[in-house]
């Protein structure tokens, strides 16, 4: 690792030759991405139900669509777009559509990076009452002006409610609303589910949460309900003290029933191949100047995401396009690290990770000879002259860095 430890000059090139070859992987991974995104990737649709009289049931819809997809004009004072919803759904045994309905919402943020940030999502709910049954549903939204289209499919089975129903995660926001989240990202001490609670006139009103990390219980307790819900809905709050990012699941019991939700606890990274923000540091020293990438590691938790965040968005080619191809290809070149290198230590850290998230995918792979030990040696050979020999000398299938030649 002595040509990543050396001076920052030597750094400095290594990380502009690392993002030319990224630009110069751009076509193939810019294509790839548009086939995610037909694939509705990355938007979220949640649903709950709950009973409504003797026979009818709500179902709660809510829908989070990432702004980049859309195309945004500029106005005098905002940037504005405009969505088409289209839902049907359709009774699975019978293949009736029981539902179907298209409406245009429009959205408008008063900043143009707040439309590229692909943290920002557009939020809009329904409610729908249907009976007790197994439903297709089908749902399609388009970009007015680019004419573009993502559609969402799934199945959903909706029984009457006992005592309980699904829960949904909201959290309280600064301006002390609940919103609805499917993780969490920032630090709390309170959770809120909300949940349908049929409560008995004879029965203990309180309700048993448990809490659950690594298939492991770390809290448990009760919630009073101590007032009449509309339609029977609670928002339970829910103590949650916790510094572990990871995932947890929270059970709810009463009477008979029992109910789960899990989520996602930690700083949101659906952009990177990790939520440990220590690993992405670990990554971005092969990237960035030593003294820069130290004077990043001494930070906290919160200040890495947002250098991180912030270093990211400086090198997109294409800030006008959906996802960031840069960092596409270093997702990929991490992901195929960890996958293929990972022997003795996760595989981003190991020689044969580094320079692949370094320099991409060598031209040439030459597994060439053993010495009389017996330890094999791999030879990568890249387009432009670059070669790395690697010497497996524990026989292990773990390869260190032998000779480089440039």
């Amino acid at each position: 690792m002595h040509f990543i430890i050396g001076v920052d000059i030597i750094k400095i090139i290594i990380k502009y030759f690392f993002l030319f070859l990224l630009i110069f992987s751009c076509a193939s991974i810019h294509k790839k991405e548009r086939l995610k995104e037909k694939r509705g990737s990355e938007i979220s649709i949640r649903t709950q139900h709950w009973n409504t009289g003797s026979d009818s049931l709500n179902l709660y819809m809510h829908m989070a669509l990432p702004l980049n997809y859309f195309v945004f004009k500029k106005n005098i004072d905002h940037f504005s777009s405009e969505v088409t919803f289209t839902l049907v759904i359709s009774d699975k045994e019978q293949n009736t559509q029981m539902y179907r309905e298209s409406w245009k919402e429009g959205i408008t943020k008063p900043y143009y990076g707040d439309t590229r940030d692909p943290d920002n999502y557009f939020k809009t709910e329904k409610n729908i009452s249907l009976l007790p049954g197994t439903y297709n549903l089908f749902l399609n939204f388009q970009d007015e002006d680019s004419r573009k289209n993502w559609k969402i499919v799934k199945e959903m089975e909706l029984e009457r409610v006992n005592y309980l129903s699904p829960p949904l995660l909201f959290i309280k926001e600064k301006n002390r609303q609940l919103h609805q989240l499917d993780f969490i990202i920032q630090k709390t001490d309170t959770i809120w589910l909300r949940t349908q609670v049929n409560l008995l006139n004879n029965s203990d009103q309180d309700i048993e949460y448990t809490i659950i990390y690594n298939e492991s219980i770390i809290d448990s307790g009760e919630i009073e309900i101590s007032h009449m819900g509309i339609q029977n809905l609670y928002y339970l709050p829910i103590p949650f003290a916790q510094k572990k990012r990871g995932r947890y699941a929270i059970e709810l019991s009463f009477l008979e029933d029992k109910q789960t939700i899990s989520f996602s606890y930690g700083y949101k990274t659906k952009n990177y191949w990790t939520d440990d923000v220590d690993e992405v540091v670990g990554v971005m020293r092969y990237i960035l100047p030593y003294s820069e990438y130290k004077k990043l590691k001494g930070t906290n938790d919160s200040e890495k995401w947002h250098t991180i965040k912030r270093y990211w968005k400086e090198k997109d080619p294409s800030p006008e396009t959906p996802g960031n191809e840069l960092l596409i290809e270093l997702n990929e070149r991490v992901r195929f690290s960890n996958k293929n290198f990972s022997i003795l230590m996760q595989g981003w850290r190991s020689d044969r990770g580094r320079i692949y998230i370094i320099y991409g995918e060598p031209h040439i792979v030459d597994e060439f000879y053993k010495d009389n030990i017996g330890s094999q040696y791999q030879k990568w050979v890249y387009s432009n002259g670059k070669e790395f020999t690697f010497i497996d000398r524990t026989m292990s299938g773990d390869y260190t860095l032998y000779q480089e030649r440039y």
